[in-house]
Protein backbone atom coordinates (compact mmCIF):
# COMPACT_ATOMS: atom_id res chain seq x y z
CA UNK A 1 0.00 0.00 0.00
CA UNK A 2 1.50 3.24 -0.76
CA UNK A 3 1.42 4.93 2.84
CA UNK A 4 3.08 8.49 2.04
CA UNK A 5 0.61 10.44 -0.03
CA UNK A 6 -2.28 9.38 2.46
CA UNK A 7 -0.36 10.11 5.25
CA UNK A 8 0.61 13.20 3.94
CA UNK A 9 -3.06 14.08 3.27
CA UNK A 10 -4.46 12.69 6.23
CA UNK A 11 -1.25 15.44 8.35
CA UNK A 12 -2.96 18.13 5.92
CA UNK A 13 -6.42 17.11 6.72
CA UNK A 14 -5.84 17.05 10.72
CA UNK A 15 -3.91 20.26 10.77
CA UNK A 16 -7.28 21.86 8.86
CA UNK A 17 -9.70 20.37 11.35
CA UNK A 18 -7.47 21.43 14.45
CA UNK A 19 -7.31 24.87 13.36
CA UNK A 20 -9.89 26.99 14.20
CA UNK A 21 -11.60 28.15 10.38
CA UNK A 22 -9.42 31.54 9.73
CA UNK A 23 -12.40 34.82 9.31
CA UNK A 24 -13.25 35.78 5.74
CA UNK A 25 -10.79 38.22 4.92
CA UNK A 26 -12.12 41.90 5.25
CA UNK A 27 -14.16 44.15 2.62
CA UNK A 28 -13.10 47.49 2.64
CA UNK A 29 -16.19 50.09 3.38
CA UNK A 30 -15.86 53.16 1.52
CA UNK A 31 -15.20 55.55 3.42
CA UNK A 32 -16.71 59.20 3.27
CA UNK A 33 -14.86 61.24 1.99
CA UNK A 34 -13.12 63.66 4.09
CA UNK A 35 -13.28 67.54 3.67
CA UNK A 36 -11.47 69.12 1.58
CA UNK A 37 -7.60 70.16 2.99
CA UNK A 38 -8.06 67.12 5.83
CA UNK A 39 -5.53 64.08 5.84
CA UNK A 40 -7.45 60.86 5.42
CA UNK A 41 -6.14 58.22 7.83
CA UNK A 42 -5.54 54.95 6.35
CA UNK A 43 -7.92 51.56 6.91
CA UNK A 44 -6.81 48.89 9.49
CA UNK A 45 -6.42 45.31 8.40
CA UNK A 46 -7.34 42.52 10.40
CA UNK A 47 -4.74 40.15 11.31
CA UNK A 48 -5.10 36.36 10.50
CA UNK A 49 -5.08 33.63 12.94
CA UNK A 50 -2.13 31.96 13.56
CA UNK A 51 -1.74 28.12 11.81
CA UNK A 52 -1.01 25.40 14.17
CA UNK A 53 1.11 22.67 13.07
CA UNK A 54 0.32 18.75 13.73
CA UNK A 55 2.85 17.37 16.12
CA UNK A 56 5.14 14.53 14.18
CA UNK A 57 4.53 12.50 17.29
CA UNK A 58 0.78 11.70 16.08
CA UNK A 59 2.71 9.96 12.72
CA UNK A 60 1.94 6.71 13.75
CA UNK A 61 -1.56 7.23 14.32
CA UNK A 62 -1.85 8.64 11.28
CA UNK A 63 -0.17 6.05 9.33
CA UNK A 64 -3.09 3.79 10.40
CA UNK A 65 -5.54 5.37 9.97
CA UNK A 66 -4.17 5.39 6.29
CA UNK A 67 -3.91 1.58 6.37
CA UNK A 68 -7.61 1.58 7.59
CA UNK A 69 -8.78 3.98 5.12
CA UNK A 70 -9.86 1.11 2.35
CA UNK A 71 -12.45 -0.05 4.91
CA UNK A 72 -14.10 2.85 6.57
CA UNK A 73 -15.93 5.82 4.85
CA UNK A 74 -13.53 9.17 4.13
CA UNK A 75 -15.65 11.35 6.07
CA UNK A 76 -15.28 8.65 9.09
CA UNK A 77 -11.54 9.01 8.88
CA UNK A 78 -11.27 12.40 8.66
CA UNK A 79 -13.19 12.84 12.28
CA UNK A 80 -10.91 9.84 13.99
CA UNK A 81 -8.22 12.19 12.24
CA UNK A 82 -9.11 14.99 14.39
CA UNK A 83 -10.25 13.26 17.48
CA UNK A 84 -7.21 10.91 18.07
CA UNK A 85 -4.48 13.22 18.64
CA UNK A 86 -6.34 14.66 21.92
CA UNK A 87 -7.28 10.65 22.88
CA UNK A 88 -3.36 10.14 22.80
CA UNK A 89 -2.32 13.23 24.24
CA UNK A 90 -4.11 12.54 27.81
CA UNK A 91 -2.74 10.27 29.76
CA UNK A 92 -4.18 6.51 30.16
CA UNK A 93 -5.21 7.42 33.60
CA UNK A 94 -6.80 10.55 32.62
CA UNK A 95 -9.30 9.89 29.31
CA UNK A 96 -12.53 10.17 29.56
CA UNK A 97 -15.02 7.75 28.34
CA UNK A 98 -15.13 9.45 24.31
CA UNK A 99 -11.13 9.27 24.37
CA UNK A 100 -11.43 5.48 25.28
CA UNK A 101 -14.16 4.74 22.94
CA UNK A 102 -12.48 6.84 20.24
CA UNK A 103 -9.17 4.26 20.83
CA UNK A 104 -11.36 1.27 21.38
CA UNK A 105 -13.36 1.48 18.03
CA UNK A 106 -9.63 2.18 16.63
CA UNK A 107 -8.48 -0.84 18.24
CA UNK A 108 -12.20 -2.71 16.91
CA UNK A 109 -11.35 -1.60 13.23
CA UNK A 110 -7.63 -2.87 13.43
CA UNK A 111 -9.15 -6.32 14.48
CA UNK A 112 -11.50 -6.50 11.63
CA UNK A 113 -8.72 -5.13 9.21
CA UNK A 114 -6.16 -7.81 10.43
CA UNK A 115 -8.48 -10.59 9.99
CA UNK A 116 -9.04 -8.87 6.81
CA UNK A 117 -6.13 -9.47 5.68
CA UNK A 118 -5.56 -13.00 6.90
CA UNK A 119 -8.67 -14.11 5.67
CA UNK A 120 -6.62 -12.61 1.91
CA UNK A 121 -3.40 -14.87 2.93
CA UNK A 122 -5.63 -17.51 3.41
CA UNK A 123 -7.65 -17.27 0.10
CA UNK A 124 -3.83 -16.87 -1.35
CA UNK A 125 -2.67 -20.02 -0.03
CA UNK A 126 -5.81 -22.28 -1.30
CA UNK A 127 -4.82 -20.21 -4.36
CA UNK A 128 -1.87 -21.29 -4.64
CA UNK A 129 -3.05 -24.67 -3.23
CA UNK A 130 -5.58 -25.26 -6.02
CA UNK A 131 -2.95 -23.65 -8.39
CA UNK A 132 -0.79 -26.76 -7.74
CA UNK A 133 -3.86 -29.90 -7.67
CA UNK A 134 -4.49 -28.13 -11.15
CA UNK A 135 -0.88 -28.49 -12.15
CA UNK A 136 -0.71 -32.21 -10.60
CA UNK A 137 -4.23 -32.64 -12.48
CA UNK A 138 -2.65 -31.44 -15.94
CA UNK A 139 0.59 -33.51 -15.57
CA UNK A 140 -1.35 -36.80 -14.81
CA UNK A 141 -3.57 -35.37 -18.02
CA UNK A 142 0.15 -34.80 -20.35
CA UNK A 143 1.30 -38.28 -19.16
CA UNK A 144 -1.97 -40.09 -20.06
CA UNK A 145 -1.81 -38.26 -23.19
CA UNK A 146 1.71 -39.05 -24.26
CA UNK A 147 1.06 -42.89 -23.17
CA UNK A 148 -2.10 -43.14 -25.81
CA UNK A 149 0.09 -40.68 -28.51
CA UNK A 150 2.58 -43.30 -28.42
CA UNK A 151 0.46 -46.05 -28.33
CA UNK A 152 -1.65 -44.35 -31.26
CA UNK A 153 2.04 -43.82 -33.29
CA UNK A 154 2.86 -47.56 -32.71
CA UNK A 155 -0.73 -48.58 -33.90
CA UNK A 156 0.69 -46.22 -37.28
CA UNK A 157 3.38 -47.97 -37.41
CA UNK A 158 2.30 -51.35 -37.35
CA UNK A 159 -0.58 -50.48 -40.24
CA UNK A 160 2.07 -48.26 -42.37
CA UNK A 161 4.15 -52.28 -42.15
CA UNK A 162 0.80 -53.68 -43.00
CA UNK A 163 0.56 -51.46 -46.45
CA UNK A 164 3.90 -52.26 -47.41
CA UNK A 165 3.59 -55.75 -46.70
CA UNK A 166 0.11 -55.05 -48.79
CA UNK A 167 1.93 -53.10 -51.73
CA UNK A 168 4.49 -55.92 -51.85
CA UNK A 169 1.88 -58.97 -51.69
CA UNK A 170 0.12 -57.10 -54.21
CA UNK A 171 3.22 -56.54 -56.92
CA UNK A 172 4.43 -60.53 -56.46
CA UNK A 173 0.68 -61.54 -57.09
CA UNK A 174 1.06 -58.79 -60.04
CA UNK A 175 4.31 -61.17 -61.06
CA UNK A 176 2.45 -64.24 -60.27
CA UNK A 177 -0.55 -63.42 -63.07
CA UNK A 178 2.18 -62.13 -65.25
CA UNK A 179 4.30 -65.20 -65.61
CA UNK A 180 0.91 -67.56 -65.25
CA UNK A 181 -0.19 -65.45 -68.24
CA UNK A 182 3.03 -66.38 -70.57
CA UNK A 183 3.08 -69.83 -69.67
CA UNK A 184 -0.58 -70.00 -70.98
CA UNK A 185 0.14 -68.18 -73.90
CA UNK A 186 3.46 -70.47 -74.54
CA UNK A 187 1.19 -73.46 -73.92
CA UNK A 188 -1.44 -72.47 -76.28
CA UNK A 189 1.15 -71.72 -79.27
CA UNK A 190 2.96 -74.94 -78.05
CA UNK A 191 -0.56 -76.90 -78.71
CA UNK A 192 -1.31 -74.97 -81.75
CA UNK A 193 1.68 -75.41 -83.28
CA UNK A 194 1.26 -79.38 -82.27
CA UNK A 195 -1.92 -79.25 -84.17
CA UNK A 196 -0.03 -77.59 -87.11
CA UNK A 197 2.16 -79.95 -87.37
CA UNK A 198 0.24 -83.00 -87.29
CA UNK A 199 -2.28 -81.40 -89.86
CA UNK A 200 1.10 -80.80 -91.98
CA UNK A 201 2.28 -84.24 -91.90
CA UNK A 202 -1.11 -85.74 -92.68
CA UNK A 203 -1.72 -83.59 -95.66
CA UNK A 204 2.23 -84.69 -96.88
CA UNK A 205 1.51 -88.86 -96.44
CA UNK A 206 -1.72 -88.24 -98.15
CA UNK A 207 -0.06 -86.23 -101.00
CA UNK A 208 2.74 -88.40 -101.42
CA UNK A 209 2.26 -92.14 -99.91
CA UNK A 210 -0.66 -93.20 -102.35
CA UNK A 211 1.42 -92.75 -105.78
CA UNK A 212 4.90 -94.29 -104.25
CA UNK A 213 2.43 -97.32 -102.96
CA UNK A 214 0.60 -97.77 -106.16
CA UNK A 215 3.56 -97.22 -108.70
CA UNK A 216 1.76 -93.89 -110.46
CA UNK A 217 4.86 -92.82 -112.49
CA UNK A 218 5.70 -93.93 -115.31
CA UNK A 219 9.26 -95.10 -116.14
CA UNK A 220 10.43 -91.79 -118.04
CA UNK A 221 9.42 -89.90 -114.75
CA UNK A 222 11.86 -91.88 -112.51
CA UNK A 223 13.43 -88.52 -111.45
CA UNK A 224 9.69 -87.06 -110.32
CA UNK A 225 9.31 -90.16 -108.19
CA UNK A 226 12.83 -89.98 -106.94
CA UNK A 227 12.17 -86.75 -105.22
CA UNK A 228 8.67 -87.62 -104.03
CA UNK A 229 10.32 -90.76 -102.19
CA UNK A 230 12.67 -87.94 -101.68
CA UNK A 231 10.04 -86.19 -99.74
CA UNK A 232 8.26 -88.77 -98.41
CA UNK A 233 11.04 -89.77 -96.62
CA UNK A 234 11.51 -86.50 -95.03
CA UNK A 235 8.37 -87.19 -93.20
CA UNK A 236 10.21 -90.06 -91.09
CA UNK A 237 12.53 -87.41 -89.86
CA UNK A 238 10.69 -87.35 -86.38
CA UNK A 239 9.37 -90.74 -86.41
CA UNK A 240 10.92 -93.71 -84.20
CA UNK A 241 11.49 -95.96 -87.51
CA UNK A 242 14.31 -97.81 -86.93
CA UNK A 243 17.17 -97.25 -89.73
CA UNK A 244 16.58 -100.97 -91.74
CA UNK A 245 13.26 -99.55 -92.36
CA UNK A 246 14.63 -96.02 -93.70
CA UNK A 247 17.12 -97.78 -95.79
CA UNK A 248 15.02 -100.49 -97.33
CA UNK A 249 11.99 -98.56 -97.57
CA UNK A 250 13.48 -95.96 -100.80
CA UNK A 251 14.16 -98.97 -102.49
CA UNK A 252 10.82 -101.16 -102.08
CA UNK A 253 9.21 -97.43 -103.44
CA UNK A 254 11.32 -97.42 -106.73
CA UNK A 255 9.69 -100.85 -107.76
CA UNK A 256 5.89 -100.67 -109.29
CA UNK A 257 3.75 -102.98 -107.24
CA UNK A 258 3.75 -106.01 -109.29
CA UNK A 259 7.51 -106.04 -109.74
CA UNK A 260 8.24 -105.86 -105.63
CA UNK A 261 8.76 -108.95 -104.17
CA UNK A 262 7.50 -110.42 -100.86
CA UNK A 263 10.16 -108.44 -98.86
CA UNK A 264 10.05 -104.82 -100.37
CA UNK A 265 5.99 -105.33 -99.91
CA UNK A 266 6.34 -105.75 -96.21
CA UNK A 267 8.68 -102.66 -95.97
CA UNK A 268 5.65 -100.64 -97.63
CA UNK A 269 3.03 -102.04 -95.36
CA UNK A 270 5.63 -101.63 -92.27
CA UNK A 271 6.20 -98.05 -93.51
CA UNK A 272 2.89 -96.76 -94.14
CA UNK A 273 2.25 -98.40 -90.36
CA UNK A 274 4.76 -96.99 -89.38
CA UNK A 275 3.42 -93.17 -90.93
CA UNK A 276 -0.07 -94.26 -89.22
CA UNK A 277 1.64 -94.97 -85.44
CA UNK A 278 3.24 -91.50 -85.57
CA UNK A 279 0.30 -89.72 -86.80
CA UNK A 280 -1.64 -91.31 -83.29
CA UNK A 281 1.77 -90.20 -81.57
CA UNK A 282 1.18 -86.80 -82.94
CA UNK A 283 -2.71 -86.42 -82.02
CA UNK A 284 -1.49 -87.52 -78.24
CA UNK A 285 0.72 -85.08 -78.73
CA UNK A 286 -1.36 -82.54 -79.37
CA UNK A 287 -3.58 -83.76 -76.48
CA UNK A 288 -1.13 -83.22 -74.23
CA UNK A 289 -0.28 -78.98 -75.05
CA UNK A 290 -4.09 -78.69 -75.13
CA UNK A 291 -3.81 -79.82 -71.32
CA UNK A 292 -0.95 -78.17 -70.08
CA UNK A 293 -2.30 -74.66 -72.07
CA UNK A 294 -5.53 -75.64 -69.78
CA UNK A 295 -3.47 -76.32 -67.01
CA UNK A 296 -1.54 -72.97 -67.27
CA UNK A 297 -5.11 -70.91 -67.65
CA UNK A 298 -6.00 -72.72 -64.83
CA UNK A 299 -2.57 -71.13 -63.16
CA UNK A 300 -3.23 -67.56 -64.72
CA UNK A 301 -7.05 -67.77 -63.33
CA UNK A 302 -5.61 -68.94 -59.78
CA UNK A 303 -2.74 -66.21 -59.89
CA UNK A 304 -5.35 -63.62 -60.80
CA UNK A 305 -7.31 -64.24 -57.80
CA UNK A 306 -4.16 -64.18 -55.62
CA UNK A 307 -3.75 -60.96 -57.02
CA UNK A 308 -7.41 -59.60 -56.44
CA UNK A 309 -7.24 -60.77 -53.06
CA UNK A 310 -3.77 -59.23 -52.48
CA UNK A 311 -4.96 -55.78 -53.88
CA UNK A 312 -7.88 -55.86 -51.91
CA UNK A 313 -5.96 -56.53 -48.70
CA UNK A 314 -3.58 -53.97 -49.60
CA UNK A 315 -6.35 -51.34 -49.78
CA UNK A 316 -7.67 -52.48 -46.69
CA UNK A 317 -4.61 -52.18 -44.82
CA UNK A 318 -3.90 -48.89 -46.60
CA UNK A 319 -7.37 -47.38 -45.32
CA UNK A 320 -6.66 -49.11 -41.71
CA UNK A 321 -3.49 -47.09 -41.96
CA UNK A 322 -5.18 -43.68 -42.94
CA UNK A 323 -7.40 -44.24 -40.23
CA UNK A 324 -4.21 -45.47 -37.52
CA UNK A 325 -2.54 -41.64 -38.69
CA UNK A 326 -5.09 -39.68 -38.15
CA UNK A 327 -5.94 -40.96 -34.54
CA UNK A 328 -2.48 -40.76 -34.09
CA UNK A 329 -2.75 -36.56 -35.24
CA UNK A 330 -5.31 -36.44 -33.13
CA UNK A 331 -3.74 -37.79 -29.92
CA UNK A 332 -0.97 -35.69 -30.71
CA UNK A 333 -2.86 -32.55 -31.12
CA UNK A 334 -4.29 -33.43 -27.33
CA UNK A 335 -1.02 -33.56 -25.90
CA UNK A 336 0.36 -30.60 -27.82
CA UNK A 337 -2.71 -28.99 -26.67
CA UNK A 338 -1.99 -29.88 -23.16
CA UNK A 339 1.80 -29.12 -23.19
CA UNK A 340 0.64 -25.54 -24.39
CA UNK A 341 -1.45 -25.17 -21.47
CA UNK A 342 0.95 -26.32 -18.76
CA UNK A 343 3.07 -23.92 -20.34
CA UNK A 344 0.93 -21.14 -18.86
CA UNK A 345 1.45 -22.28 -15.38
CA UNK A 346 4.59 -20.29 -14.29
CA UNK A 347 3.24 -17.05 -15.00
CA UNK A 348 0.05 -18.11 -13.36
CA UNK A 349 2.25 -19.48 -10.17
CA UNK A 350 4.54 -16.19 -10.15
CA UNK A 351 0.88 -14.35 -10.00
CA UNK A 352 -0.71 -16.26 -7.24
CA UNK A 353 2.72 -15.76 -5.36
CA UNK A 354 3.12 -12.21 -5.94
CA UNK A 355 -0.58 -11.81 -4.38
CA UNK A 356 0.05 -14.00 -1.70
CA UNK A 357 3.23 -11.75 -1.10
CA UNK A 358 1.66 -8.73 -1.22
CA UNK A 359 -1.39 -9.82 1.24
CA UNK A 360 1.56 -11.13 3.93
CA UNK A 361 3.13 -7.59 3.10
CA UNK A 362 0.31 -5.78 3.57
CA UNK A 363 -0.51 -7.87 7.03
CA UNK A 364 2.48 -6.92 8.18
CA UNK A 365 2.95 -2.73 7.12
CA UNK A 366 -0.87 -3.51 9.35
CA UNK A 367 0.49 -5.30 12.15
CA UNK A 368 4.08 -2.85 12.57
CA UNK A 369 1.82 0.18 12.21
CA UNK A 370 -0.55 -1.49 14.95
CA UNK A 371 2.72 -1.55 17.68
CA UNK A 372 3.81 1.52 16.24
CA UNK A 373 0.35 2.98 17.39
CA UNK A 374 0.35 0.99 21.05
CA UNK A 375 3.33 2.25 21.82
CA UNK A 376 1.90 5.77 21.11
CA UNK A 377 -1.31 4.68 22.97
CA UNK A 378 0.25 3.23 25.89
CA UNK A 379 4.24 4.36 25.79
CA UNK A 380 6.38 2.40 28.29
CA UNK A 381 6.95 3.36 31.84
CA UNK A 382 9.26 6.14 32.06
CA UNK A 383 12.49 4.79 34.76
CA UNK A 384 12.91 8.30 36.95
CA UNK A 385 10.26 8.31 39.81
CA UNK A 386 8.59 11.77 40.20
CA UNK A 387 7.63 13.31 43.82
CA UNK A 388 4.86 12.77 45.28
CA UNK A 389 3.09 16.66 45.26
CA UNK A 390 3.30 15.78 41.20
CA UNK A 391 1.53 12.24 41.77
CA UNK A 392 -0.85 12.85 44.04
CA UNK A 393 -3.23 15.66 41.94
CA UNK A 394 -3.70 12.41 39.57
CA UNK A 395 -5.00 10.05 42.44
CA UNK A 396 -8.09 12.57 42.56
CA UNK A 397 -9.16 12.06 38.66
CA UNK A 398 -12.75 10.53 38.31
CA UNK A 399 -13.00 8.15 35.10
CA UNK A 400 -16.55 8.60 34.55
CA UNK A 401 -18.01 10.88 31.82
CA UNK A 402 -19.50 14.14 33.23
CA UNK A 403 -20.05 17.61 31.27
CA UNK A 404 -16.69 18.15 30.80
CA UNK A 405 -16.27 14.95 28.89
CA UNK A 406 -19.64 16.21 26.39
CA UNK A 407 -17.72 19.48 26.45
CA UNK A 408 -14.66 17.70 25.28
CA UNK A 409 -16.49 15.55 22.53
CA UNK A 410 -17.87 18.98 21.61
CA UNK A 411 -14.51 20.79 20.88
CA UNK A 412 -13.10 18.06 19.17
CA UNK A 413 -15.88 17.41 16.82
CA UNK A 414 -17.27 20.22 16.05
CA UNK A 415 -14.86 21.94 14.53
CA UNK A 416 -14.78 18.60 12.40
CA UNK A 417 -18.29 18.53 11.56
CA UNK A 418 -18.04 22.25 10.51
CA UNK A 419 -14.91 22.11 8.01
CA UNK A 420 -15.87 20.81 5.41
CA UNK A 421 -19.75 20.67 3.45
CA UNK A 422 -20.01 16.52 3.41
CA UNK A 423 -18.94 16.60 7.34
CA UNK A 424 -22.66 16.76 9.43
CA UNK A 425 -24.90 15.51 11.94
CA UNK A 426 -24.85 12.24 9.58
CA UNK A 427 -20.70 12.15 9.94
CA UNK A 428 -21.12 12.31 13.41
CA UNK A 429 -23.70 9.40 13.57
CA UNK A 430 -20.58 7.19 12.08
CA UNK A 431 -18.11 8.17 14.44
CA UNK A 432 -20.62 6.96 16.74
CA UNK A 433 -21.06 4.08 14.68
CA UNK A 434 -16.83 3.33 14.98
CA UNK A 435 -16.85 3.86 18.69
CA UNK A 436 -20.04 3.01 20.41
CA UNK A 437 -19.29 -0.47 20.99
CA UNK A 438 -16.13 0.30 22.99
CA UNK A 439 -18.27 2.75 24.65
Amino acid sequence: LAHKPLRAALHKRAASLLVPPAMPPATKRAAAQPPKGSAGKPAKVAKSAPVAKVDDKFAPAFELLAELNAGVPASCIEMLTAALPHALEASKENRHNFQESVLSGVAEMCQKEQAKRESKIAEGEANLAAQETTKAGAAAKVDAAATEEEARCAQKEAAAACVASGVGAAGAAAGSVAEARTAAAEAEAAAEKQAKGKEDFVAKVQELFPPLKEGAWAKKDWRQRQKAIGQFMGLFAGTKAPQSLTAALPLALKDAPDARGMFAGKVVEEGEKLLKDHSVTLEEAIGAAKATAAERLEDLARAEELEKDAVLSRDLALEECIEKENEWLAAEEVLAGLKKSMADFPEEDKRLAAELDEAKTALQTLKNAIDRFKLLESPPPVATELPEEVVAPAAGAEDGASTADAAMVAEVVAPAAGAEDGASTADAAMVAEVVAPAA
